[in-house]
């Protein structure tokens, strides 16, 4: 996963957590009484309900991406990949470059 993509992927869970606190008293009050119980030095008596909600949102994510055909971010990120390996390739002074199916290949 590309930094682009894991800042994009906190923003939208951020975003996700956010709204389903700001919509909901009774999330509000778990995560407001569990924070009370672990200032005050308790074991938090459960679970985090925020770290609970971010975990939640991760599952689903993830779930709808195992469902997707779309590899198209793959691609991309494979021939990102290929560019940089052909760049450092030409400024060493290589004799050889990677195709785009990785393969190498002679460049005399």
């Amino acid at each position: 996963i590309t930094e682009k993509t894991k800042v994009s992927l906190m923003e939208e869970a951020t975003a996700n957590v956010t709204e389903k606190f700001a919509n909901s008293k009774e999330l509000k009050k778990a995560a407001l009484n569990s924070a009370i119980e672990v200032i005050k030095g308790g074991a938090g008596g459960g679970s985090d309900p925020v770290k609970d909600a971010f975990v939640q949102f991760f599952k689903d994510k993830a779930a709808a991406e195992a469902k997707s055909k779309d590899d198209s971010e793959e691609k991309a990120q494979r021939a990102a990949l290929f560019a940089k390996m052909n760049a450092v390739a030409k400024s060493e002074g290589f004799y050889f470059e990677f195709d785009d199916s990785g393969k190498p290949t002679m460049k005399v």
